[in-house]
């Protein structure tokens, strides 16, 4: 299979230390080009929102999203996922779990990278049938980080 995530390198240079209270308000941003929401704690912006790309960053998370150009189908995505976990040589990878967000459908896996959580996620949309994937990155013994990161993930939804 070919490199699914190229800004690996990218990503990883989003390694963080901090704690985000999700519990506080929160803000929604859409990712323009392709019609996706995302709630985030109010301190997050976004860096980049191109067609290929959606980068945010708030207090101790960094979050990336990117537009794959193959397809993928669902019954491949749960192997997509962890490939594209091991192709960013994370450390400690669980085992995929299932993830339905408001109607899109995915994988995600955690694991390790110098200190770093990292949260990563193939999801498809099954109306467009279009793959994208996320990272979440942050600090690895940030116990409420992780829970704000799934939050994020199942926030992502289409908009109408």
């Amino acid at each position: 299979m070919k490199k699914l995530f190229p800004s690996a390198a990218l990503l990883l240079t989003f390694l963080l230390t901090g704690v985000v209270n999700f519990a506080t308000a929160q803000n929604i941003y859409e990712w323009e080009d392709y019609k996706l929401q995302i709630s985030v704690p109010k301190d997050f912006k976004v860096k980049k929102n191109t067609s290929e790309t959606f980068e945010m960053k708030g207090d101790g998370m960094e979050l990336i999203m990117e537009i794959v150009e193959e397809d993928i189908t669902l019954d491949d995505l749960e192997e997509a996922t962890v490939e594209g976990a091991e192709e960013m040589e994370l450390d400690e990878i669980d085992q995929a779990t299932s993830v339905n967000s408001n109607g899109l459908k995915g994988f995600y896996v955690e694991g390790t990278k110098e200190g770093s959580r990292i949260m990563f996620a193939g999801m498809l949309d099954p109306r467009t049938q279009t793959n994208f994937f996320i990272a979440i990155v942050f600090a690895d013994d940030d116990a409420q980080a992780e829970k704000d990161a799934l939050k994020i993930l199942n926030s992502i939804k289409r908009m109408r």
